[in-house]
């Protein structure tokens, strides 16, 4: 079984980064809605489900789901906003103390620490963080859903030289949320 630890969400988000110049096109898939592990999400209009498995969904608002063609790659042109994904992980050990150690590990600043409510009663964790990786300033969010082994991570895919990813983020942060807000929590999934 399939078990990310806080470190490894990250890099794999962060590999996105690199990928993005290997990415784009008009291939991505780009729904009003998603079922994911029986809970249903709104997909942001222009957004683009870009992966999907038993334990792991990625949304973004650029379509980074791979591409082969040079021309594709070549005529990729990021959002004037800046890239964010979304990535909806099953994690049953994850647990809020260890994202908590994440972020100390990381000389991070903790931002938020916030007790959330998803579809009336569904309780959830909020963690909202800033630091620097490889030189480059981010921002990201955590929301973990211990009752569905969901964890939620948001945040900026920031391209070569960037540097304004915390802001990024906050331009998008709403729209984070909404999603999030727009959750419809059928019975766990069972494994």
């Amino acid at each position: 079984m399939f078990r990310a630890r806080p470190g490894l969400v990250r890099v794999l988000l962060l590999c996105l980064a690199v990928a993005l110049g290997a990415c784009g096109g008009d291939g991505g898939n780009q729904p009003d809605s998603v079922s994911w592990r029986n809970v249903d999400l709104d997909v942001p209009d222009d957004w683009y489900v870009y992966e999907r498995s038993d334990v792991h969904l990625s949304l973004s608002n650029a379509d980074l789901s791979p591409q082969t063609d040079d021309e594709e790659r070549e005529a990729f042109v990021p959002p004037e906003d800046g890239v964010v994904a979304m990535a909806f992980t099953y994690e049953p050990d994850s647990s809020p103390a260890a994202w908590r150690r994440f972020v100390e590990q990381q000389d991070a600043t903790l931002e938020a620490d916030n007790r959330l409510t998803l579809d009336g009663d569904v309780p959830a964790t909020q963690l909202i963080f800033s630091y620097e990786t490889n030189g480059i300033p981010t921002r990201e969010m955590v929301v973990l859903i211990p009752s569905r082994a969901i964890v939620v991570l948001s945040q900026p895919v920031p391209g070569p030289g960037d540097d304004d990813a915390p802001d990024v983020f906050l331009d998008h942060i709403e729209t984070f949320l909404d999603v999030l807000e727009s959750a419809d929590f059928g019975q766990p999934v069972l494994d």
